[in-house]
């Protein structure tokens, strides 16, 4: 069975790129032509999309924020706590329950949630911390990609 890794591959886009244009998310701004060698990779490689039965209620998943300052340092840091909201914005949109902790790392996650966003500068002590509850983790404003996490950073250097 096509899988979105195989479209995308074929299509020579991203695997979001492909889920949002076989999900008809009309937000996406795309060419024609990225959007019909999608859908021709799809129906090249035989792609079927599941469709969940409509007897089952739809699952709300959880995913948590924690937050490297303090709850009334992010008052005083207009930077993280715009971050913080358009990531909450972003998260309620797709139906994202959001679990929220500030310069804490709650051990009980491990079974709450699908996935941790960390934002803010993380020691090397303080990952690991975070690498041993098990999910997905994703940075914000800190380079993690030596410790084989994804993350999102500013680049001064290009941004001028």
């Amino acid at each position: 069975m096509a899988t979105l890794k195989d479209i995308a591959s074929l299509a020579e886009v991203s695997i979001a790129t492909v889920s949002r244009v076989l999900n008809q998310d009309e937000s996406l701004s795309v060419t024609e032509e990225t959007r019909h060698r999608i859908l021709t990779a799809a129906d090249e490689l035989g792609y079927t999309r599941h469709q969940k039965s409509g007897n089952f209620k739809k699952e709300k998943h959880q995913i948590a924020i924690i937050q490297w300052v303090s709850e009334e340092d992010e008052l005083d840091d207009i930077y993280y706590y715009n971050i913080r909201l358009g990531i909450e914005k972003r998260a309620q949109e797709l139906d994202y329950e959001i679990l929220r902790y500030f310069n804490d790392i709650p051990f009980s996650l491990a079974e709450e949630v699908i996935g941790i966003l960390c934002i803010g500068k993380f020691s090397r002590e303080q990952i690991t911390e975070l690498e041993s509850l098990g999910k997905s983790l994703v940075f914000v404003d800190s380079d993690t990609l030596l410790q084989g996490h994804p993350c999102v950073t500013t680049d001064f250097e290009n941004a001028v």
